[in-house]
């Protein structure tokens, strides 16, 4: 795979467990309200997680979207993605505890 800063500039998609193999994530301390937490936002939250939900069912594809920062020191910081980030991560270490796969998780993580 190629590295990080290459896939900056080549549109190159990877996945998640991709991204926290290759690099740390570092989230900066300014960061907008989680959207899809707000209690205005029921619909839009409950549209996102059907469709996370079916495309873990069926073993699909989602496209979440780019995610943008800068890479210092082999951490990515993200200016734009922190959110899809967030979800992400939150739903993996979901499934890893649900499906008694943490450990394999936490070393993806270390």
């Amino acid at each position: 795979m190629s590295s990080m800063n290459n896939l900056n500039n080549s549109g190159e998609k990877i996945s998640f467990s991709q991204l926290i193999n290759e690099h740390s994530v570092s989230i900066p301390i300014i960061q907008r309200d989680y959207v899809q937490g707000r209690a205005d936002e029921s619909e839009v939250r409950q549209s996102f997680l059907n469709a996370l939900y079916n495309a873990l069912k069926n073993d699909n594809y989602i496209n979440l979207d780019f995610i943008y920062g800068n890479i210092e020191e082999e951490s990515l910081i993200p200016l734009d993605g922190q959110q899809r980030l967030t979800t992400l991560f939150l739903l993996h270490w979901y499934l890893a505890i649900k499906e008694n796969r943490f450990d394999e998780f936490r070393k993806l993580l270390v």
